[in-house]
Formats: structure tokens, C-alpha cells, sequence
């Protein structure tokens, strides 16, 4: 009698175990995944857009990349930069204009980011949030 009571214990055990297991991964897909600004998304293609950036004009896209050079600075406009894609085909430079109200952002040559960018005038991007 001895041995099924302490299996009952080690079942026990094993229940409460995995009920916290399933607690941490609910709560990781509620509050952590949940908090990503850029979850709904959909990831620029680069490629087509070095094909065709003014079928993009108007959608609202995610780009992740590597900052390569600040292109030009206007007080006006804001700055334009060009970011490193990776793509199937190698690394793509795709221009995006950071407008001024985003210009608390201390934008540095080899920083990684993540942006919403929309599709403007002539299929140029332009920034709505930056994370680094």
C-alpha cells in the first residue's frame, strides 16, 4: 500500500508542475508577445520593392535592417537614410525618409532597426515608429 500512495504523491507533484509551466506560457504569449507594435505587420519584401517601389505607395509595412548611411538632412523633410534588407538575393539598400517628429532618435551608422514605415509619393518610405 505503501507504493500507491506514493505515486499518488509523485502525480501530484507532476500536476501542480505542470500547471505553472502552462501559467509562465500563457502569461509569455499574453503580455510579452503581445507587446510587440509591429505583431500585425506585414514584413516589406525587399526584392519587389527594389523591383517596383511605387506599387507600394499607400500600404503600411514592417522593415528590419541595419542603418548603412544618412542619404541627406533637411530641417523641413527630416532625414533620409538607407537601410541594409537581407533578401534572398543578398543585401538590399532601401531609402527611408525619418521625419522630424521622430527626430529625438540618435540614428547611428551599424545600428539595428525595426520600422513601421508607409508607403509615400513615388513608392518612398516613410518612417511612423523606430525601434532599435
Amino acid at each position: 500500500m505503501r507504493r500507491a500512495a506514493s505515486q499518488v504523491g509523485l502525480l501530484a507533484v507532476l500536476g501542480v508542475l505542470l500547471f505553472f509551466v502552462g501559467i509562465g506560457v500563457a502569461v509569455y504569449f499574453l503580455v510579452i508577445r503581445s507587446s510587440d507594435a509591429f505583431r500585425n505587420l506585414e514584413k516589406l519584401d525587399a526584392i519587389s520593392y527594389a523591383e517596383s517601389a511605387k506599387s507600394f505607395q499607400g500600404g503600411t509595412y514592417l522593415v528590419e535592417g541595419t542603418l548603412e548611411e544618412l542619404l541627406d538632412s533637411s530641417s523641413a523633410s527630416g532625414r533620409l537614410v538607407s537601410l541594409a534588407v537581407s533578401s534572398s538575393r543578398g543585401v538590399i539598400l532601401i531609402p527611408v525618409l525619418v521625419p522630424q517628429n521622430l527626430g529625438s532618435f540618435n540614428l547611428q551608422k551599424g545600428q539595428g532597426l525595426k520600422i513601421k514605415v508607409k508607403g509615400i509619393v513615388q513608392g518612398l518610405l516613410q518612417a511612423e515608429t523606430i525601434i532599435k
